[in-house]
């Protein structure tokens, strides 16, 4: 979410609605993988989302992740699903939660 003074927030009783849904929902986990990722870090590149999903700090929840394909993949889901926003940036996409 942006505030009004252009930086990001989240909201943490979404953040745990969301998970919980996707938890309950979802058969891929490397969706659970890159949700879990976003609700640390917000707004952050692909790149990014790729370089954490193969970190030690994530090894649980993306241990489906194989590639950077399989995340992207995941993220372009979520985004289809309503949970996250992709924004075309100069850099390649940036990710967030939507909480609205």
């Amino acid at each position: 979410m942006v505030n009004p003074n252009g930086s990001y927030t989240t909201e943490p009783n979404i953040l745990k609605e969301n998970l919980a849904k996707l938890y309950d929902t979802v058969v891929d986990k490397r969706l659970i993988c890159v949700y879990t990722i976003l609700t640390r870090e917000n707004h952050i590149s692909t790149k990014r989302v790729v370089e954490l999903a193969f970190t030690s700090d994530f090894e649980k929840e993306c241990i489906t992740c194989a590639s950077a394909d399989s995340v992207y993949r995941a993220l372009k889901k979520l985004q289809e699903q309503g949970f996250i926003i992709g924004q075309l940036t100069k850099a390649g996409y940036v990710w967030q939660i939507l909480l609205d």
